[in-house]
């Protein structure tokens, strides 16, 4: 196959870079394939290509599945890849830094759950309606012995939410 770049200049494709090129579209789709649907939906990809990957899912046979992933590589082929390949290591990169600052919500979490006077720093940085929110739920977590622990959860990720929104200040 010839590329043509520029009008005078010409570059030469192998075979081998092609079934390389293929291959590394094949990944994607099995990477695609391991991911939950609600993330999947949110990259840059039809409709075609989700329910090809959903469709993949219900495959038995080996060689089928092979098959199929292959044909799911080239729908990626014939999109804006590229544009997949960027949205992937965003939402990795983002998730990343949600696992570096978990022990600090933590922190936060274990630090409201002790002293609730705490919570009243927030005013001036965060949305009174989340610290609203946040009071209730510390409140239900102190009450309630027997659900703490589905209670401490959704502190936690009350806490994510506003540390999302606008960091939370140090402790």
């Amino acid at each position: 196959m010839v590329n043509s770049s520029n009008d005078d200049e010409l570059e030469f494709e192998s075979r081998t870079q092609k079934k390389h090129y293929a291959h590394s579209m094949v990944d994607l789709a099995h990477k695609l394939a391991e991911m939950k649907h609600s993330m999947m939906i949110e990259l840059p990809i039809t409709e075609s290509i989700i329910d090809a990957i959903v469709a993949s899912k219900k495959i038995k046979s080996h060689i089928a599945r092979k098959r199929h992933f292959q044909f799911i590589g080239k729908l990626l082929l014939k999109t804006d890849h590229q544009a997949v390949i960027d949205a992937l290591e965003s939402q990795e990169k983002s998730h990343e830094a949600g696992l570096i600052r978990q022990p600090f919500l933590q922190m936060w979490q274990e630090k409201v759950l002790e002293d609730n006077d705490l919570i009243a720093s927030l005013y001036e940085t965060h949305d009174h309606s989340d610290i609203q929110t946040l009071r209730q739920l510390v409140r239900a977590a102190c009450k309630e012995n027997a659900n703490t622990k589905q209670n401490r959860r959704k502190v936690f990720e009350c806490l994510r939410m506003m540390d999302s929104k606008e960091p939370l200040p140090n402790v």
